[in-house]
């Protein structure tokens, strides 16, 4: 997937890291490591407030709440989820496509989460994680909008 002539290889260090990983796995084993992501997740606490409908991600039959960051023209995710391996999973989706600026996440496509190999998933499930990606983009043109009218309204001040 880095052949993608617009993200720098080293902008997708943590996405390759997890498809080596997903891809070394036998079906059962892949399971196994999603739940472990989703497990040590919550070692860093999501904001509670932050489990709110604003803050929700539709598209998915368990409930995720994805929260977006703007931090000098990057973006930066994070994720929860009341089931473990939709934890596991929005962790992987968040970790990899952090740090990212909208150009960027706007390259991605469907065949980097494709890429993850998670097709022992269920189609349910594969449909969640596109769900997601294009959710995480939303948010990243979303932010950018709002940081370009801030800047106009400066600017009329």
């Amino acid at each position: 997937m880095n052949a993608d002539s617009k993200i720098a290889p080293e902008k997708l260090l943590q996405y390759d890291e997890y498809v080596e990983a997903l891809d070394f796995l036998d079906e059962d084993s892949r399971f196994e490591y999603i739940i472990d992501i989703g497990k040590r997740a919550d070692k860093v606490p999501f904001p509670a407030d932050c489990m709110n409908e604003a803050h929700m991600m539709h598209g998915c039959m368990s409930k995720v709440w994805i929260v977006h960051e703007l931090d000098g023209g990057a973006h930066f995710f994070k994720g929860q989820s009341d089931a473990i391996i939709v934890k596991g999973l929005v962790s992987i989706m968040t970790g990899a496509f952090s740090g990212l600026t909208s150009e960027e996440l706007a390259a991605l496509s469907l065949d980097h989460v494709r890429g993850l190999n998670l097709g022992a998933l269920t189609m349910q499930r594969q449909v969640g994680m596109m769900a997601m990606l294009k959710h995480m983009q939303k948010l990243s043109r979303r932010a950018d909008i709002a940081a370009e009218v801030a800047e106009v309204t400066a600017a009329a001040d």
